[in-house]
């Protein structure tokens, strides 16, 4: 389902969801109006609200249950928050000039340099569309945790806690804590901070917990599976190529392609990549080329010699890459590719001799056209010999690091679990960047308020210019961030 499609269905489900609710609303107004206001649902357009104030008396226990240590961990919040405060800022100038001011063929030339900046994530575009689910969950856990710091931080502070909902714009969640705001205003600028910074202060903190948790995920797996010793085969669909008597099956413990070996998915993606970029070559046995060999005059086809009957699909061409003058082989034989490659000494090279314990060869090499290529996937028991693109591979076959040590478990809940952690580790440290920074609607204009404001009156500014200084500010950080989405939205469409 491509990203179009999934917006469009979401539409559906809001519209029917609008048509119900009015429905209802005209025809069974007291019984849907008592339903509403028992759960706290709110049907709007494109908008869905859940609101409640069940929560207020179990946050205030909490709250209250060891305020010393809560407010000390705020107090490390404030702390962190103004440090991360320019250094965001510093992080967004430099989004957004090296975004602007980079081309396209810029872009594609760079290599791979490492290079920093801040990533819109949208599902289907910059993320994959079938792990829609864990950007949901993990961006409703992170808003969740950010305000409940709120919460508990205004709970500390006195400041009355009016109550605390979810609201799902067209198919994104988002949490609100709502605080009696004058209230919240009239408080010091250290204890206002608190409150403020508390919601950045949750989400830093649990960022680096799931960082700490998908570092150690390895070990605290191991007792369930094999882990580094290569990947194991989850998936494999209809279309693949791979999918039969002789090509791969789900359960698959693969350990190498060609001569990379494979260690984790991370591997396994790099030999793929590896295939396609460089054609293996084989070291034969004279005796094996000669008793095999039915070659044909050679023709050139589209540039590439042709050796072998074109009607024995089993066969290739394969060309001698020595620098030997004296030739036992001609220069191009005619082999059966499966029998080749299971025959073959070892991989070489022009570079590398052939022989390998104690026997010669001569180091041969396929002569396939555009980006085929032959893979040899070795795993436990026959290994698996696949002419074609690595892109069929890479596109039609899911893996996993994981390695069940008992046939009863599976690799699905390690699988799950890193990336659910991984997502987590993402959206908790970028709702911290996004708050932190001072734009309109965010935590970080109301910060950068309360900082400027505190430094501007001390020394002596008029509050007129104060509320200038600080509107400056967060208007120009609105204004990068909005280039930033522009600059992404022009990317997306063109």
């Amino acid at each position: 389902m491509s990203f179009l499609v999934f917006i469009f269905v979401v539409g559906v489900i809001h519209g029917v969801l609008i048509f119900f609710d009015s429905f209802f609303k005209s025809c069974m107004h007291h019984p849907y109006r008592a339903f509403l206001d028992g759960t706290g649902f709110t049907v709007k357009f494109l908008r869905l609200e859940w609101y409640t104030t069940a929560l207020n008396r179990t946050l205030v226990k909490f709250s209250t249950s060891s305020p010393r240590l809560l407010s000390k961990s705020f107090d490390l919040g404030v702390y962190s928050t103004l440090l991360l405060l320019p250094a965001s800022v510093g992080l967004l100038l430099w989004s957004f000039f090296s975004t602007w001011s980079q081309r396209e063929d810029e872009v594609s030339s760079s290599g791979g340099g490492v290079k920093m900046e801040v990533e819109i994530l949208v599902p289907g575009v910059t993320l994959p569309l079938d792990e829609i689910h864990y950007y949901l969950v993990t961006l409703l856990v992170s808003s969740v945790i950010h305000e409940l710091g709120h919460a508990v931080a205004a709970v500390l502070e006195d400041v009355p806690l009016l109550g605390f909902g979810v609201k799902v714009y067209y198919f994104l969640p988002v949490a609100l804590t709502e605080l009696n705001s004058e209230q919240l205003m009239s408080l010091r600028a250290w204890r206002k901070l608190r409150v403020l910074c508390a919601g950045v202060w949750n989400n830093l903190v649990l960022g680096i917990v799931a960082l700490l948790l998908l570092q150690t995920s390895k070990p605290l797996l191991g007792w369930m599976y094999y882990i580094d010793r290569g990947v194991y085969v989850t998936e494999i669909e209809r279309q693949s190529p791979l999918l039969g008597v002789r090509g791969l099956q789900t359960g698959d413990f693969i350990k190498r392609i060609n001569s990379c070996e494979v260690r984790d998915t991370d591997s396994w993606y790099s030999c793929l990549l590896e295939a396609l970029k460089h054609q293996p070559a084989y070291c034969l046995g004279s005796e094996f080329i000669h008793r095999h060999d039915e070659s044909t005059p050679v023709e050139t086809v589209d540039g590439i010699p042709r050796c072998c009957d074109p009607d024995t699909a089993a066969n290739g061409c394969f060309e001698y890459i020595g620098e030997s003058d004296i030739l036992e082989i001609p220069q191009h034989v005619c082999l059966p590719i499966r029998l080749a490659v299971e025959s073959s000494i070892k991989y070489c090279s022009m570079d590398t001799k052939c022989s390998h314990n104690s026997l010669e060869g001569f180091c041969l090499k396929p002569l396939l056209s555009n980006s085929t290529t032959i893979l040899e996937i070795v795993r436990k028991g026959r290994n698996v010999i696949y002419m074609g693109h690595p892109g069929d591979v890479y596109r039609t076959v899911r893996v996993s690091n994981f390695i069940p040590k008992l046939s009863y478990i599976t690799p699905q809940f390690a699988d799950s679990l890193t990336l659910f952690l991984r997502y987590l580790v993402v959206f908790s440290f970028g709702l911290v960047l996004v708050n932190v920074i001072p734009c309109y609607g965010f935590d970080g204009q109301h910060i950068a308020g309360v900082v400027l404001g505190h430094q501007l009156t001390r020394l002596g500014v008029k509050a007129q210019r104060r509320d200038l200084v600080i509107l400056l500010v967060t208007v120009f950080c609105t204004f990068l961030q909005i280039g930033l989405i522009t600059r992404f939205l022009i990317k997306m469409l063109f």
